[in-house]
C-alpha cells in the first residue's frame, strides 16, 4: 500500500513538472494577465507568427467555477480507518480543487482534475502531520478516497484552510477548545479553522460556455486597419477561444477583448511586442535556400504592372484617336478641294458656251 502510494506520488510529480514546462513554453510567447476574477493568456494560436499563414487570435480564460454550493464537499470527521470518497465529475475537468484538514486547517493539498491522470480512483492517507500524497491528479469521473490512518479523529473539507494565531487564550493546559474545534497543541500558537475558508472552497479552472459571447477587435498598428470578430470555442479545449484569420502584413498588432463573463463586463487590451506575444514576421525570415517575395509584394508588383499597362493603353488610344481625327480632317479637306475644282471647271465650260 505504502509502495503504491509512493509510486503514485512520484508519477504525480513527474506529470506536474511536464505540465508546468508545457505551460511555461506556451506562456513565454503569450501575455498572461489577471484582471478582476479572471486570468487571461492571450496571443497568436501559432507562434512564431508569419504573414500569409493561417493563424488565429488565441484567448484562454480561467477563474472561479460556478458551483451549486460554497463548499464543494465536506467529508465530516473520520475515525481511525474510516474513509471519505468524492467523485470529481466531468464539470470539474481541467480544474484544480484545494482541500484541507478541517481540524488542522494549515494542512491541505490539491486535486488536479485532468484527462492526463491515470485511470481509476486515487487514494490519500490522512495523518496528524498532513496528507500523503497531498497533491494528486484524477481523471474526470473518478473519485478521490481519503482514509484516516491516524489514531486521532481527522477531517477533510474542500477549500483552503487558514492559520489563526491567538496568544490571548487561557493556556492552563495543552487541550484547547477554539470556536467549537477541539485540538491539542503545544505552545502559545494555536491553529484553528475560523471558517472564512468557505468562500475559497469553489474550485478554479477554465471558464466554459463563452462561445460567441466575446469579441476581439484586431488592429494592425502600422496602418491602423481594424477588424472585429467573434471568438468561438476551440474544439475539445475547455476555456480556449479563437478568432481565425490570416494576417497579411508584418508588424505589431493590438487585440481588444470585450464581452461578458459570468455577468461581468470585460474590456481588456493586449499589445504584441517584447514580453507579450509576437509581432507578425515576414516570410523571408524562414525561407531557404532562396528568398522569394511575399504574396503581398507580388500582388503589389502585379498591380503596379497592370496600372502601367492601363496607362499605356490609354495613351495609345488617345494617340489613335488623334490620328483618326487627323485622317478625317484630311479627307474632308480633299473632298472640299475636289468640290472647288469641280465648281471651277464647270464655270469655265459655261463661259465658253455663252460665247
Amino acid at each position: 500500500m505504502a509502495f503504491i502510494s509512493r509510486f503514485k506520488f512520484l508519477l504525480v510529480i513527474i506529470v506536474a513538472v511536464g505540465l508546468m514546462a508545457v505551460t511555461a513554453a506556451m506562456a513565454a510567447a503569450h501575455e498572461s494577465r489577471d484582471a478582476g476574477d479572471f486570468s487571461y493568456i492571450v496571443g497568436w494560436e501559432t507562434e512564431p507568427a508569419y504573414e500569409g499563414f493561417p493563424n488565429a487570435v488565441s484567448v484562454r480564460i480561467t477563474g472561479p467555477l460556478e458551483t451549486s454550493a460554497g463548499a464543494l464537499f465536506d467529508g465530516g470527521t473520520l475515525e481511525h480507518d474510516e474513509t471519505y470518497s468524492f467523485t470529481f465529475g466531468l464539470e470539474l475537468a481541467d480544474s484544480t480543487v484545494p482541500y484541507h484538514n478541517h481540524l488542522s486547517p494549515e494542512l491541505g493539498g490539491t486535486v488536479m482534475v485532468t484527462e492526463d491522470a491515470p485511470e481509476g480512483d486515487v487514494e490519500i492517507e490522512i495523518t496528524a502531520a498532513g496528507f500523503t500524497p497531498a497533491n494528486v491528479m484524477v481523471r474526470p469521473g473518478s473519485a478521490v478516497v481519503w482514509t484516516n490512518v491516524d489514531d486521532s479523529v481527522q477531517a477533510v473539507h474542500s477549500g483552503e484552510g487558514q492559520m489563526v494565531m491567538d496568544g490571548a487564550m487561557d493556556m492552563s493546559g495543552d487541550a484547547m477548545t477554539m470556536d467549537g474545534d477541539a485540538m491539542t497543541m503545544d505552545g502559545d500558537a494555536v491553529a484553528t479553522d475560523d471558517h472564512d475558508h468557505e468562500a475559497a472552497a469553489a474550485p478554479t479552472g477554465p471558464i466554459e460556455g463563452l462561445d460567441g459571447a466575446l469579441q476581439v477587435e484586431v488592429t494592425h498598428v502600422p496602418t491602423g486597419s481594424t477588424q472585429t470578430m467573434t471568438l468561438t470555442a476551440a474544439f475539445r479545449d475547455p476555456g480556449h477561444y479563437v478568432g481565425r484569420m490570416i494576417p497579411t502584413a508584418p508588424g505589431g498588432y493590438k487585440f481588444r477583448l470585450t464581452g461578458e463573463i459570468q455577468g461581468a463586463e470585460i474590456d481588456e487590451t493586449f499589445d504584441s511586442g517584447p514580453g507579450t506575444f509576437d509581432d507578425i514576421q515576414t516570410q523571408t525570415s524562414i525561407q531557404f535556400p532562396v528568398e522569394v517575395s511575399a504574396p503581398r509584394e507580388i500582388e503589389g508588383a502585379v498591380r503596379g504592372a497592370a496600372d502601367a499597362v492601363a496607362i499605356a493603353e490609354q495613351a495609345a488610344n488617345a494617340a489613335a484617336d488623334d490620328a483618326s481625327s487627323a485622317r478625317t480632317l484630311a479627307i474632308i479637306a480633299i473632298v472640299i478641294g475636289l468640290g472647288g475644282v469641280a465648281i471651277g471647271a464647270g464655270g469655265v465650260v459655261i463661259g465658253r458656251r455663252s460665247r
